[in-house]
């Protein structure tokens, strides 16, 4: 897909396209937090006009994450075997990440929900695209707050209550929290053809022409984009949105059995 064509996200194509005039010259560009859908489209939007860069959240399985454009010099670190030392290969060359971690504590008499700490954020006035993933722990009585650094000691000062708990923010070293691995759900089964309405009705457990219906009523998702067509192929990595239903990662839709059908292997976000 060509960015520019897409009104959405235009904007995030020029704010690339200067980015990538900065590593040019010699600099690391940054993006703000981008949420998954701007991140998959800013991912291939890059990779389709060459440009170094690699992509981090603070920790391994953020959704929200900053894209860093690198100049000719830095381009090792682009790799994916650079990523799961990132901070550490930025630092060599100068840089920070720009990304602060935060740990919210509430008094414990309550749960509070990953809407409550981020409605209480973003109400002190702050912009979703500096604030990255808020990770809820201990049953709703702490949160991860991923930012950015240069908003971290305001929301630290600022934040005083989450929802009608009194909370304590401190902010704490990128990998010093224990966050819990996301859960998924496997999924095997079989498809007639790698197109969209088949994979959709076996993820979802639907019959064909329900997940057809599904489909062409604007309720999917396919990497992030609205998909009305049922016949659209799924080529795998791909990540499926159904509305009602969740998220799902299509991991591998490609070998055959003897009855010609085609093997799905994906997993659902629980």
């Amino acid at each position: 897909m060509d960015l520019s064509r897409d009104t959405e996200l235009r904007a995030l194509a020029a704010r690339l396209d200067d980015l990538a005039l900065r590593a040019a010259k010699g600099d690391v560009g940054i993006t703000p937090f981008l949420s998954p859908r701007e991140l998959h489209m800013a991912r291939e939007y890059l990779s389709r006009n060459g440009a170094a860069f690699a992509s981090f959240g603070g920790y391994a399985d953020a959704e929200r994450q900053r894209v860093y454009l690198l100049p000719e010099y830095m381009e090792e670190i682009s790799s994916d075997e650079a990523r799961d030392d990132f901070e550490n290969k930025m630092s060599e060359y100068g840089y920070s990440l720009n990304i602060s971690l935060l740990k919210i504590s509430g008094s414990g008499y309550r749960q509070l929900t990953h809407r409550d700490f981020l409605g209480s954020v973003l109400g002190l006035g702050i912009e979703r695209s500096v604030v990255g993933d808020i990770v809820v722990l201990d049953g709703g009585r702490e949160a991860a707050v991923f930012c950015d650094g240069a908003i971290s000691d305001f929301i630290a000062g600022e934040l005083l209550f989450v929802a009608n708990d009194k909370v304590k923010v401190t902010r704490v070293a990128l990998g010093s929290l224990l966050l819990p691995e996301k859960r998924t759900l496997p999924i095997h089964d079989t498809v007639a053809a790698p197109r969209l309405d088949a994979v959709v009705a076996a993820i979802c457990s639907l019959s064909r022409e329900r997940a057809r219906e599904t489909v062409v009523s604007g309720l999917v998702e396919l990497d992030f984009e609205a998909e009305e067509r049922p016949d659209r192929a799924v080529n795998a990595p791909a990540v499926i949105s159904v509305r009602g239903f969740g998220r799902y990662r299509v991991l591998s839709l490609c070998d055959k059995t003897r009855k010609g059908r085609y093997r799905l292997e994906a997993e659902k976000y629980i």
